[in-house]
């Protein structure tokens, strides 16, 4: 017997915001950003976690190596379970002139490299200093909008996606709380 989806696949074009802005930030094209978004998207997906490391360990030493851990890993199960479980289509596929910059996979909600990124950006709350920690807050901002500008994602997606990479690091640091050092 089919039980019937309580939540449309199509649930992200009833948000009228969400519709909007992004075609406000899809829309406006430049060639410079462009050029930015084709490398710096890239930033934001797991393999590139290496750069990132002295920067952990310079801030905040093996401890913090240990927490980022933990929260990618929470990251990493509760993004392909969400993504599985709601299974929403990209906005290329729901609305027409998209402007997508590069090819994307999977489903849409929510975006697993803002997550990934507002995770790394979380974890470095807890031992960056201010100068450091402004500059991965950027990162993750523009990882977050560079998302919508290519096509990849809703607003939605990438919100729902920064909040759940940021709760990840907070949950990240209690858990690292529970192991001694």
């Amino acid at each position: 017997m089919s039980e019937k989806r309580r939540i449309p696949n199509d649930w992200q074009l009833k948000i009228k915001w969400n519709v909007k802005l992004f075609y406000l930030i899809n829309s406006r094209r430049s060639r410079f950003l462009d050029r930015f978004y084709r490398y710096y998207f890239r930033l934001g997906k797991s393999y590139t976690l290496p750069v990132f490391l002295p920067f952990f360990y310079y801030s905040g030493g093996l401890e913090s190596l240990i927490h980022l851990a933990i929260a990618l890993l929470i990251t990493g199960i509760l993004m392909p379970s969400i993504k599985y479980t709601f299974r929403h289509k990209r906005p290329y596929v729901l609305l027409e002139n998209v402007n997508l910059l590069e090819p994307v996979t999977l489903k849409s909600f929510p975006s697993a490299d803002t997550a990934y990124a507002f995770t790394i950006f979380g974890v470095m709350l807890f031992y960056g200093s201010l100068p450091i920690i402004l500059l991965f807050f950027v990162y993750a901002v523009l990882i977050a909008y560079g998302r919508v500008y290519m096509g990849a994602h809703f607003p939605i997606d990438v919100l729902t996606g920064g909040v759940i990479g940021f709760l990840s690091a907070v949950f990240g640091y209690a858990i690292l709380g529970y192991l001694s050092f």
